[in-house]
């Protein structure tokens, strides 16, 4: 029997490059238990790797360099990338039963859906960002004005192109289905880890935290962990550990963003002000060496800005969550990982953009006997519920339905 082929173009692909490219790099493979895949994707050191590595047909097309931290910059890499894209898509949609993508670059997915409309093809959308809801977090444009209408006009028929949507989260399931008026074309599939990958690590042997010397018991690590950028309430949180008392609590940022210098510099007036090294800005790792960076907490950061209720759901909540860490998560309420926190015990949940309320819940905590942080293990509720096995399982039913 002929096994349908599966046209799969994504943004970035590699098991050791960022989250985003290790979640296509594992649909892919599943992928290829059951159907014939075609992977388009951006040339670099870590697509070559993974197409040769498990022998994949692939079109790699040349990398558009931009500054992500860099509005038009990145639009004008967007721009050709996306078209580098199409033109390899072009050549090989005819022999495709479906293509398989995701919403990103945002550019690409507009060419994509007239593409779809022109050869009328199946396509498969997995829903990370919702546009252009997630620009009013970020104080692009303005909610309600001449370029927003616009924009979200354009937006509900780009969205209601795709034969199927692929949600991460509830609140995104509920305002893809209010965007696009078809909810019975939107599947919901939470985020997942593996448990495989991350495994969790005594405080007291972490690299990281023996080299600043904060693997004592009597002290609570608060951490944030990977992209400091506008859409993750970076300055609610900085605001809040400014207001914090616990002479317990120590906090670390691990990553980087168009926050940084903010988190720096806050972390040089903080620790004068206490005088010593309460909050230190670590800088990134490897990705290679995530599960050591998910390990150098008692207590896992997840935070997000106002306004993003629908608009994303974190993966770094279920990184930490593998790594048996408990989460602090900061966003909109009614948003999944509002709900997650409410269904099971796996942390704790406070309203974005109320400083002095996360600052009381982390002096809570920070304050309140060991036994009740290591009481609860986030781990077991992954494997449950948020498995990559799960997951790969519901993506693939979803493809069989449509080829």
């Amino acid at each position: 029997m002929t096994k349908k082929r599966v046209l799969v173009f994504a943004e970035y692909i590699g098991e050791n490059h960022n989250s985003t490219a290790y979640y296509w790099s594992q649909i892919v493979k599943y992928l290829l238990g059951g159907y014939e895949v075609i992977l388009v994707a951006p040339e670099n050191s870590h697509s070559v790797e993974f197409v040769e590595k498990y022998g994949i047909a692939a079109r790699l097309v040349k990398h558009a360099k931009h500054n992500k931290n860099s509005l038009l910059s990145r639009l004008w890499g967007q721009l050709r990338q996306s078209a580098r894209f199409m033109a390899a898509i072009r050549q090989e949609l005819k022999q495709c039963d479906l293509v398989f993508s995701g919403t990103n670059p945002i550019v690409a997915m507009g060419l994509m859906s007239i593409v779809a409309k022109l050869n009328k093809c199946q396509w498969l959308v997995l829903v990370h960002d919702v546009f252009p809801n997630n620009l009013v977090p970020a104080r692009i444009i303005r909610p309600g004005g001449m370029a927003y209408r616009v924009l979200a006009r354009f937006s509900r028929s780009l969205y209601s192109t795709p034969t199927h949507l692929i949600s991460i989260g509830r609140d995104m399931k509920a305002l893809l289905a209010e965007k696009t008026g078809k909810p019975e074309h939107i599947t919901y599939i939470p985020n997942w880890a593996s448990a495989e990958v991350i495994q969790p690590v005594r405080k007291a042997d972490n690299s990281v935290l023996r080299k600043l010397g904060w693997t004592a018991s009597d002290t609570v690590v608060f951490q944030f962990f990977g992209n400091l950028g506008r859409l993750q309430g970076i300055q609610n949180l900085l605001d809040a550990i400014d207001m914090t008392q616990s002479e317990r609590a120590r906090f670390l940022f691990i990553g980087d963003g168009s926050e940084q210098a903010k988190v720096i510099a806050a972390a040089e007036k903080i620790n004068a002000q206490w005088g010593y090294q309460r909050v230190c800005y670590y800088g990134t790792i490897p990705l290679s060496e995530n599960s050591a960076g998910l390990n150098a907490c008692d207590v896992s950061l997840v935070t997000l800005s106002s306004q993003m209720y629908g608009l994303g759901v974190p993966s770094k909540a279920y990184f930490s969550i593998a790594a048996d860490k408990p989460i602090l998560c900061v966003g909109d309420e009614g948003s999944e990982l509002h709900q997650m926190v409410k269904e099971f015990p796996v942390g704790w949940f406070v309203d974005a953009d109320k400083a002095y309320a996360l600052a009381s819940q982390i002096d809570r905590i920070a304050d309140s006997p060991q036994s009740e942080l290591t009481s609860v293990s986030p781990r077991v509720i992954l494997n449950q519920y948020f498995s990559e096995q799960q997951a790969l399982e519901q993506i693939e039913r979803v493809v069989r339905q449509l080829v």
